[in-house]
């Protein structure tokens, strides 16, 4: 409850970062929250009172939740980083479709994508 309270009051003043975005969505319960605060980050830049999408229905919130698309979301409600996440989880049937955001369709979460560990090398051969 703390992290909540926590991360509401800092959306109110700031933005959320990376790191904040995927408590965020661990806490909701996302199945990968890696893939979740980039998709949030991508969409929103981490700013939880963002509006976007003004003249396709308005877009709210940290996962720019699309209005005309889910008329079930108030759109004061989606401000709240975790009644937005609540409703992402939902909408990407708890996490596992993106594909109702245009930034995971484009490609443009992935670079907010931790990056991959590299590949360790074969060993050598010892030399004589």
């Amino acid at each position: 409850m703390w992290i909540f309270v926590g991360l509401l009051l800092l959306a109110r003043k700031t933005r959320l970062n990376l790191a904040q975005l995927r408590v965020l969505a661990a806490a909701h319960g996302f199945p990968n929250p890696d893939i979740a605060a980039a998709v949030a980050m991508a969409e929103s830049g981490g700013y939880a009172m963002a509006v976007g999408d003004v003249t396709l229905g308005f877009s709210i919130g940290l996962w720019q939740i699309n209005l005309r698309a889910h008329p079930e979301y108030a759109a004061t409600s989606l401000y709240d980083p975790n009644a937005n996440a609540i409703a992402a989880f939902k909408i990407s049937n708890r996490g596992t479709n993106w594909k109702p955001w245009t930034t995971f369709n484009n490609g443009a979460y992935k670079k907010f994508m931790p990056a991959k560990p590299a590949t360790p090398a074969a060993p050598s051969e010892p030399t004589a």
